[in-house]
């Protein structure tokens, strides 16, 4: 390999580049004469057995906790279906929004969601809500221990609404974890408040025409919009809670503590 040597613009004489000892470019050690270095070829250096161990087992447990409050929250969700509010002050539209103490349930599991997303940031956010779902399906599906014999007030719930529901309270869970991580700032309520807003009427909007439209018991169109300003109302009050719980649940990587 040669190089040329410039001097005021005019060609000289080539010279032998890796000869040459001078200038930022010369020859340091070996190792500067492989490239790519070992340490970004193909990937980095291959982790030893015990970091492969030891990253999967630190996932798993920081998203035990979380995991579990999320299948508790949405277990007491889906018992307390059929537990009607008595309203008798309130109005007719609202009394025949059927209201129910899952619908106060519900919003404490997103806020379940929001403290992961602000401590473990946005893939755990994401692991937390499918592990979480999956175990509620399995058991679902499995029932390996009758659970109708140890749950004797097993609300009955339509095939059609069950769906809905899983499948509407998913796709608002990953509306507001996408929300919540883009609404981090300096103020600490904008995430959560945005998330919990997002959710909420993603929500109202998918499951209510999606489980009740064309029924003859109840108006959905009446029931989504008084579902969202319920939500909407309640995870306005929950703020209190997260700002208490905020110094326990700080970041973990980074993001200016938000």
């Amino acid at each position: 390999m040669k190089a040329y040597d410039y001097r005021n613009g005019a060609h000289r004489a080539p010279i032998a580049a890796l000869e040459a000892d001078e200038g930022p470019y010369r020859l340091r050690r070996e190792q500067d004469a492989v490239w790519p270095p070992k340490e970004r070829a193909y990937g980095g250096a291959v982790d030893d057995l015990w970091q492969r161990v030891v990253v999967p087992a630190l996932v798993v447990v920081r998203l035990a906790l979380p995991v579990v409050l999320l299948v508790t929250l949405l277990g007491a969700a889906y018992l307390f279906t059929d537990a009607f509010l008595i309203l008798p002050a309130a109005p007719r539209s609202v009394q025949n929004a059927m209201l129910a103490i899952s619908d106060l349930i519900l919003l404490m599991a997103w806020y379940a969601v929001h403290l992961c997303n602000r401590r473990y940031g946005v893939n755990y956010a994401f692991a937390q809500l499918l592990a979480g779902l999956g175990i509620i399906t399995f058991v679902a599906l499995a029932n390996p221990w009758d659970i109708g014999n140890w749950i004797s007030n097993t609300p009955a719930l339509s095939l059609r609404a069950l769906l809905a529901f899983g499948a509407s309270f998913l796709f608002a869970s990953f509306i507001a974890i996408i929300f919540f991580d883009a609404a981090r700032g300096p103020h600490w309520w904008t995430a959560p408040l945005a998330a919990s807003f997002a959710a909420s009427l993603v929500f109202s909007a998918v499951y209510y025409p999606a489980a009740f439209a064309g029924a003859d018991q109840m108006s959905w169109t009446n029931s989504a919009l008084v579902h969202f300003i319920v939500f909407f109302g309640e995870s306005v009050l929950l703020l209190l809670p997260y700002y208490l719980l905020r110094p326990a649940m700080r970041p973990l990587h980074g993001r200016n503590g938000y």
